[in-house]
């Protein structure tokens, strides 16, 4: 390996030099890195710098350290990122529109039931906020994309069932390429239209407030497969 030149951000190089060479198995999972003292040499950086640097692996999880043996490179967690990336496809395609939408009314079908049997003060009052903030996107006749998916994540989180919040976060790329599409298209329509495509999400609220858990799965299963016609056929039911 080559010394790097000094800079004034020692740590970032040899962190991201370090953490490269991990990520692409340079250094092999198991295996122990070199001593502090070697780092330091052949990287040209101070003993302090080497150790504030393993420190930072140690708390991303890339190396654990064992007393008296040492530091050795650990399997990496995959980010959300990546994750999210690796376990679903990309939305570009009809037939991905679809199938997105049969998978969110599944999930969301049942993260709502679950929010209207967990309803407590903090989630109906994080869920009227966001009914309030698509309102207020379709008062501005703004697209409301973000808004949209903030109240179905925010169904997920009321759920109070993480496994619900981490696979909305996990798709919502591809959720969020569906809802600019659908909600574009309805931008196009009345404002009958549009107010009628809130007043899905309204009794979806309402279902949840009142602790309706059947009816809250229902009627927001109703509303992913509306969403979903409305796409594919204009249909405005």
């Amino acid at each position: 390996m080559d010394k790097i030149r000094p800079t004034k951000r020692l740590g970032d190089d040899l962190y991201r030099a370090l953490s490269s060479m991990i990520e692409n198995s340079e250094i092999a999972e198991g295996s122990r890195l070199p001593a502090e003292t070697e780092l330091a040499e052949r990287f040209g950086v101070s003993r302090p710098t080497v150790r504030e640097t393993l420190a930072r692996l140690r708390d991303e999880g890339l190396i654990a350290s064992r007393r008296g043996s040492g530091s050795y490179v650990q399997a990496r967690p995959l980010s959300s990122s990546k994750m999210a990336r690796q376990t679903f496809q990309d939305v570009d395609s009809f037939e991905q529109i679809k199938q997105c939408y049969e998978f969110r009314k599944a999930v969301e079908g049942e993260a709502a039931f679950l929010a209207a049997r967990a309803l407590n003060d903090l989630s109906l009052a994080e869920l009227n906020q966001a009914v309030v903030l698509l309102d207020q996107s379709i008062a501005a006749r703004a697209v409301g994309a973000e808004a949209d998916f903030n109240f179905h994540l925010t169904v997920a989180k009321a759920s109070r069932n993480s496994w619900f919040v981490s696979a909305m976060e996990a798709m919502r790329g591809q959720i969020q390429v569906t809802i600019e599409i659908a909600r574009r298209l309805s931008l196009n329509k009345s404002n009958v239209h549009v107010l009628s495509v809130q007043a899905e999400h309204i009794a979806i609220f309402d279902a949840i407030k009142l602790k309706d858990g059947t009816a809250a799965r229902e009627l927001m299963r109703e509303h992913l497969d509306r969403t979903c016609n409305r796409i594919f056929r204009g249909s405005t039911t």
